[in-house]
């Protein structure tokens, strides 16, 4: 986690030396006579955390030309000079700055003042959740239909296009209710750009699937891009980009991973052989690779054998097939 520290005063530097080294094990950084815009404006761009020791008003002040979004922002708090309060202020779920705040507090002995109200009221948070378990937010201000529904003791609906595991389940509170699409609020769990099922919906992206990718020698990345974006499939929902080897090098796959944040999986002609389902079959595949197909075979074994949802489609010159990952546990 990358933190930046600033201060004002000898008793704030003070207590920065002391975060410094309650913190030792992430990378801090310290304002060290740059002017505080510039300084913010990098913190912006580089920083997991922003902690400002010093008054509320000059962090508030400090950041506000900076402000992107709450799924963008850091986490942001503020430290008065005696250690006596920490506040987070910005990104308090999403960005972590709540659950930094707590932390903080019992490293220096300080009270930690949480303001939001899903936190003052105990009330089972989504964004939090949400981040736990690694969905992806693609409309972070759907987020107040859910929160305002719970606060108001409201049941809230939760639909999914992916298998639940139990350990998932068993976080959620009494009223979010599973499959009930009648609900005027809800969740909807999918890696698929998709209609609203409920009046307010909350989408969640989970890294849930697998692309098993067959492309030409030096298939231009646009064609590759412009393939995967026909399936109409969240970018972020990819886990894994799959191929064989003998494509490990070309770049329009590795720009793929870079655009969808994925890790990619190359497999020998063999090891693709080896993958259990119905595959369709091309001799010209065969005799150009050593196997009858790539993409189908590449997103099964990616997805350790998880459903087909999309089988061999042909773009471009570009093939291209998608598995939901089985359960790696």
């Amino acid at each position: 986690m990358n933190i930046y520290i600033t201060f004002f005063t000898d008793k704030g530097r003070e207590l920065c030396e002391s975060l410094e080294w309650e913190l030792q094990s992430e990378k801090i950084f310290i304002r060290n006579g740059e002017s505080l815009k510039d300084w913010t404006r990098v913190a912006f761009e580089d920083a997991d955390a922003v902690i400002f020791i010093g008054a509320a008003g000059i962090a508030v002040r400090s950041c506000a030309p900076f402000l992107r979004g709450k799924d963008k922002d850091p986490a942001v708090l503020v430290c008065d000079e005696l250690g006596k309060y920490v506040i987070p202020i910005l990104s308090g779920h999403i960005g972590g700055a709540n659950a930094l705040a707590l932390q903080l507090a019992r490293y220096i002995g300080a009270e930690p003042v949480i303001t939001t109200a899903t936190d003052l009221n105990g009330v089972w948070a989504v964004d939090n959740w949400a981040v736990k378990n690694g969905f992806y937010i693609p409309k972070p201000q759907d987020i107040k239909y859910i929160s305002a529904a719970l606060l108001r003791g409201e049941r809230v609906g939760l639909a999914s296009d992916i298998p639940l595991p139990k350990s998932l389940i068993d976080e959620l509170p009494e009223n979010v209710v599973l499959n009930d699409t009648g609900l005027k609020n809800g969740i909807v769990l999918t890696p698929f750009l998709s209609e609203n099922c409920f009046e307010n919906t909350l989408t969640l992206v989970p890294r849930c699937v697998a692309l098993g990718v067959g492309c030409k020698k030096n298939t231009p990345i646009y064609l590759l891009y412009d393939a995967f974006c026909q399936l109409r499939i969240y970018p972020q929902a990819v886990k894994y980009v799959a191929t064989i080897d003998l494509k490990q090098e070309e770049s329009a796959v590795h720009n793929l991973c870079k655009e969808t944040g994925a890790e990619l999986k190359c497999y020998t002609a063999a090891e693709l052989k080896k993958a259990e389902g119905e595959f369709s079959k091309s001799d010209f595949v065969k005799s150009i690779t050593g196997v009858d197909n790539v993409c189908e075979r590449a997103a099964a074994l990616a997805s350790n054998g998880g459903e087909p949802i999309i089988k061999k489609t042909v773009y471009n010159g570009t093939t291209i097939a998608v598995c939901l990952i089985k359960d790696e546990e």
